[in-house]
């Protein structure tokens, strides 16, 4: 588990790591997923792609999570695992992400909390030696 919670009141926090860019970005939607679902009761049997373009990596970031949380919403959709490949394309990044996951089934992945949304709120990306590692607010 390459992240941590942080209590902020009625929101959550968290701060995700990788050993690079996909790693964190992985490990941020893991965290997510699992404020509101146990994701090890979460079956990898449908695959959604994803692909988004920002000139800023926390912009990316927010923009990653937040269009997962769309999907979640709109398909009934949770996940448990994804792929990302993120490149730089000029003065803008590109991330081509994949979330593996199912149907919500609400007696067996139990749900515990709903988001509303990944808010702007300490969104940041940055290097901490050999690591990186992203700060989310999630607004409940």
């Amino acid at each position: 588990m390459n992240y941590q919670y942080v209590e902020l009141g009625g929101d959550v926090s968290f701060i995700a790591r990788g050993k690079d860019l996909k790693e964190l970005f992985r490990q941020a939607a893991i965290a997510m997923y699992n404020v509101m679902v146990d994701v090890e009761k979460v079956d990898k049997v449908e695959e959604v792609e994803v692909e988004l373009r920002s000139p800023d990596l926390s912009l990316l970031l927010h923009d990653w999570l937040s269009e997962l949380l769309f999907i979640t919403d709109t398909k009934r959709l949770v996940f448990s695992d994804f792929s990302v490949n993120i490149t730089k394309e000029g003065s803008e990044y590109l991330l081509r992400g994949k979330a593996f996951g199912e149907k919500l089934n609400m007696s067996k992945h139990d749900p515990k909390t709903e988001i509303k949304a990944v808010t702007y709120h300490s969104l940041k990306i940055q290097r901490s030696g050999d690591l990186w590692e992203g700060t989310v607010v999630l607004d409940l």
